[in-house]
């Protein structure tokens, strides 16, 4: 199975530990072929990059999404974070390929550290996501019925969509 990354490099002391934490887990597991990792200026680019990823070659079987929102002066963090949430959801089902969500929003650089390590890992933990996605997802060759999936990207959109 084949697991691509997609990281931020905004905030790169934190990101790379997420990077770090995510490859470390993947090496460890002998089925998995790492890569392609593509960065990205900001988390608000993952949503994009992880679609086309999931679309291009070579083609994967899950994308891990990593990249850190911290709280500034503005609630430009809040916005941010639930668009690439809701990017990265929209996408995933658009393409039918598991994206794990390994972004950290947080107050502060410390808080963001803090989940770079230990039981509160988000790196390691959007790479065990991603591995167990892939799996199911290879073990059902899930049966997407598209007009299905398409009627279900319509209601997402009519969801999000400002009335």
């Amino acid at each position: 199975m084949r697991i691509g990354l997609v990281v931020s490099q905004f905030n790169t002391e934190i990101t790379g530990r997420l990077l770090d934490s995510a490859l470390t887990v993947l090496a460890a597991d002998e089925r998995i072929k790492i890569g392609p990792i593509v960065r990205v200026p900001g988390s608000f680019e993952i949503p994009f990059a992880a679609k086309m990823m999931a679309r291009g070659e070579p083609s994967v079987d899950a994308v891990i999404c990593l990249g850190v929102i911290l709280q500034g002066g503005t609630d430009q963090n809040t916005h941010l974070a639930r668009a690439c949430a809701i990017g990265l959801q929209w996408a995933q089902l658009e393409t039918g390929v598991p994206m794990t969500f390994g972004l950290i929003s947080a107050p502060s650089v410390e808080v963001a550290m803090d989940r770079t390590r230990g039981e509160l890992d988000r790196g390691r933990e959007a790479a065990l996501a991603a591995i167990e996605m892939a799996e199911l997802k290879l073990k059902r060759r899930m049966k997407t019925d598209y007009k299905d999936l398409t009627a279900e990207v319509a209601r997402s959109e009519a969801f999000f969509s400002p009335s």
